[in-house]
């Protein structure tokens, strides 16, 4: 049996090849055409499909044709079902939409698609002859092949070192996220504390000490590395709403000061560096302590915080004032006691890196 041969290429990602064959005997004038043919590698099988019409079927018996759809790479075969068109005189067999898969095995890719036919007539049969190919079946021969997974592989980025503290650490951030100043970027920053009425920083105060040596640990680390550098840090200093405000105002400044001298030393980073900010009273996070509080008049302080000016005018109290006066002076002492001693702080707002 001769067989009725198309070439195609068998490519994944569903990328469909299309083809028109035709199977033709002049003696007898029969035309059996195969059109919009479609191989598609779906990982683990092979589907085929395609449209059969036989454009003439003039005969004067019946007769069967059986086709066989066969892919071969010279050493293995492998055969999809056959179908079959039967006709009889002059009318048309009805056109057949074809579809059929089979395992995909390796080798397979770059084999040929052939089509194996013959014809019955009575008890007689006969072979058609080859098949003819109208358009390449290709449009580009040369197309990347891209295999299928059964499972997606997980692309895991490689971090800097900067990028890896930085999950741990909400004060560090990359360079291009820098903005102007706010207070409300103030959550989870370093503060080093200060005494009433000082600008001198005491590692041994408070929690100085565990903060500054994180400060410096963090700093090195990244700098030290090959991959990564601190760019810019961002330094405000507050101080807290007792005292005179002008003096106030100038603590803030020497608070901020203070630390940047400490960093400089400690870590051989240039001035240009730092930024200091004067953030004067530290409305904002006496604001933000009162509101996680349950002192008394919570409410009634909330509400001087949020309306009252700072400055009096028109003999009118200031807010400073305002808060003494309320209840006699109990929510001021209480704030006195719990809160302004955390208020009088030099706090590292960011601390900016880069890659190298």
């Amino acid at each position: 049996m001769n067989p009725i041969i198309i070439i195609i290429s068998f490519i994944s990602l569903l990328i469909p090849a299309y083809a028109r064959a035709s199977t033709e005997s002049e003696a007898q004038g029969r035309h059996l055409s195969i059109t919009q043919i479609q191989v598609r590698n779906t990982g683990d099988s092979i589907e085929l499909s395609f449209s059969c019409a036989p454009a003439r079927f003039n005969t004067r018996k019946p007769e069967r044709i059986t086709v066989t759809p066969v892919i071969s790479d010279g050493d293995h075969q492998a055969r999809f079902p056959s179908f079959a068109i039967i006709g009889k005189r002059e009318r048309m067999s009805p056109a057949l939409q074809y579809n059929a898969t089979m395992k995909y095995e390796d080798w397979m890719r770059g084999s040929i698609l052939a089509f194996e036919s013959n014809i019955k007539l009575c008890a007689k049969q006969a072979i058609l002859t080859t098949a003819v190919v109208n358009n390449r079946i290709l449009q580009d021969p040369d197309v990347e092949i891209v295999q299928f997974t059964d499972t997606a592989e997980t692309v895991i980025p490689v971090l800097t070192t900067a990028e890896k503290l930085a999950q741990d650490y909400d004060f560090l951030a990359d360079e291009s996220t820098r903005s102007e100043f706010d207070e409300e970027n103030r959550s989870n920053a370093v503060s080093i504390l200060f005494k009433t009425g000082s600008a001198t920083l005491l590692p041994e105060y408070r929690n100085n000490s565990r903060n500054l040596d994180l400060l410096v640990d963090i700093i090195l680390k990244i700098n030290q590395s090959p991959d990564s550098r601190i760019s810019h840090i961002l330094i405000a200093g507050y101080a807290s709403p007792d005292g005179d405000i002008r003096i106030n105002s100038d603590f803030a400044t020497l608070r901020a000061a203070a630390l940047k001298k400490y960093l400089m030393r400690h870590t051989r980073l240039d001035s240009g560096t730092f930024e200091v900010i004067n953030g004067k009273i530290d409305w904002y996070g006496l604001s933000q302590m009162v509101g996680k509080s349950d002192m008394p008049d919570k409410e009634t302080v909330l509400n001087i915080l949020s309306v009252i000016p700072v400055e009096g005018s028109s003999g009118k109290r200031g807010r400073k004032n305002e808060l003494m006066y309320l209840k006699a002076g109990v929510p001021y002492r209480y704030m006195l006691k719990n809160f302004f001693p955390a208020l009088r702080s030099s706090t590292c707002i960011k601390v900016f890196y880069e890659k190298k």
